[in-house]
């Protein structure tokens, strides 16, 4: 009763929470007609999962999603949306950690998406229930924090262990709300090793070494990269010294001396060496790769199993650095990590922090990498067991210099902008120099709302398809 009046305190205050409230009494009916799988590890050490997408029952084993503070401290409940492979590894881990800690049960529940995860979360913490540990990504932690539903975590675990772009993603409004679990979705260098028995150093070498496929009695492209996509371009930026994204205010810069760097590099290398093929999408790039049509290939780590699939002889590196930058480029990088609830008790979050340090360990960390599609949170796991692994070693050594990837709602108008405007320098409509400051200033009208996407979008390609006409008639005029 004390939590029910608290909310209903808090509905008077802000009437938006009249659908957390509602939201709260429809999931709690819901879920009374369920009973709760048991996956038990250890006699008398029950750890209950429900698994939302299919509702199965196997145990008569009840499960509380309240964080009761008079409850059992030594019962924590923890909430998923993972993908099959990195659920069956939480739960082996939950399975492991309550043989290890006996007096500790952990209830699991696993959600079809993220977003039902953590809208279901926000209502039932908002009514001072819902489970003690949210695994989920970076950009949630976000959504979340701003509703005062996680606990402050700055002082509870040391930051320097994780990877330094995942950090970046871990703090809101100057306090960290979330500890980092797992990497994914990063850039990495693929070669194939039938074609390249020498990584190329800086990206002089790699252009070199595209003109020499491309002039071979069979040619081939030495080099291919998806520079339509801004993904596979911004982390360019970061090889040149500077960084487009500030992580504490959220600034964005475009207008950078190491953009206009970027968008020359790239331009050099489609219209000035054109070792690469004009005008085509990822599909197309990853096939002459995968077909050995290709010899190196900018791709993120998410193609390491269909290479594997395929019998490709593919090795990864970083990704070479410009002849004329001393440092390499930095990928972006995201990932997921654990979230504690602020309804969590004082027992009930030390023993919530005692499971995420458990999977942050080094064994935990290095069994993330040999058995699921993600990779570890923390740093040093090259040096240990995974050094003598090839792929692994080299893929670690590129995470450690990512940078975070900002959330969603920052990067959409950011790949907006720079899609069109490096379109529109690889077709000569414009100078990487003025570029870079059209690119700033799309930018602020997107953000401002000077400007909707619909008709920013609509206007630039007007534009540039009566440039583009304006062209074809002056070439025909000369022709004539």
């Amino acid at each position: 009763m004390f939590f029910m009046k608290k909310f209903l305190n808090n509905i008077n205050k802000n009437r938006k929470h009249t659908f957390y409230f509602l939201a709260v009494v429809l999931f709690i009916a819901f879920n009374l007609s369920f009973s709760l799988v048991s996956c038990t590890s250890a006699p008398g050490t029950p750890t209950s999962i429900t698994d939302e997408s299919t509702g199965i029952t196997d145990s008569g084993n009840s499960q509380t999603l309240t964080a009761d503070p008079s409850g059992d401290d030594k019962t924590i409940t923890i909430w998923d949306s993972t993908q099959p492979k990195d659920r069956i590894f939480l739960m082996e881990c939950i399975s492991n950690f309550v043989k290890i800690n006996p007096e500790i049960s952990i209830n699991a529940r696993h959600f079809r998406n993220e977003e039902e995860m953590t809208d279901v979360f926000s209502a039932t913490s908002l009514s001072g229930a819902g489970p003690e540990i949210v695994l989920a990504s970076f950009d949630a932690m976000k959504k979340m924090a701003k509703e005062n539903i996680l606990k402050n975590l700055s002082n509870e675990i040391n930051y320097n262990i994780f990877l330094e772009g995942l950090t970046e993603l871990s703090s809101f409004d100057q306090n960290k709300y979330i500890i980092p679990f797992s990497s994914s979705d990063f850039l990495v260098f693929y070669y194939n090793k039938d074609l390249i028995t020498e990584v190329p150093a800086n990206f002089d070498d790699v252009i070199a070494r595209s003109k020499e496929f491309l002039s071979a009695k069979e040619p081939k492209y030495g080099f291919v990269i998806n520079a339509m996509e801004p993904e596979w371009v911004v982390p360019f930026t970061g090889g040149y010294g500077e960084w487009f994204y500030e992580y504490g205010s959220g600034d964005i810069t475009l207008n950078s001396a190491a953009m206009e760097k970027t968008l020359n590099l790239i331009n050099n290398i489609f219209n000035v060496e054109k070792i690469i093929p004009a005008n085509s999408g990822y599909e197309e790039l990853n096939n002459l790769f995968k077909s050995g049509k290709a010899a190196m290939f900018v791709n993120g780590v998410w193609a390491v199993d269909e290479y594997k699939e395929a019998g490709l002889n593919f090795g990864i590196s970083k990704i070479p650095r410009n002849a004329l930058s001393e440092a390499s480029p930095t990928p972006m990088i995201s990932g997921l990590g654990f979230m504690i609830n602020s309804n969590s008790s004082v027992k009930s979050f030390e023993t919530a922090k005692n499971f995420i340090n458990f999977m942050v360990t080094p064994d935990i960390q290095t069994s993330l990498a040999l058995n699921t599609s993600s990779y570890p949170a923390i740093t040093g796991l090259e040096t240990g067991s995974l050094s003598g692994d090839d792929l692994l070693y080299n893929t670690l050594l590129q995470a450690k210099i990512c940078r975070g990837k900002p959330q969603e709602e920052d990067m959409q108008p950011i790949r907006d902008v720079l899609r069109i405007n490096i379109e529109s320098v690889l077709s000569g409509d414009i100078s990487p120099a003025d570029a870079k400051e059209k690119m700033q200033e799309d930018l602020l009208k997107l953000k401002s709302g000077e400007v909707e996407l619909k008709d920013y979008l609509a206007t630039t390609t007007t534009t540039e398809s009566s440039s583009s006409a304006s062209k074809d008639n002056a070439t025909s005029s000369t022709n004539n």
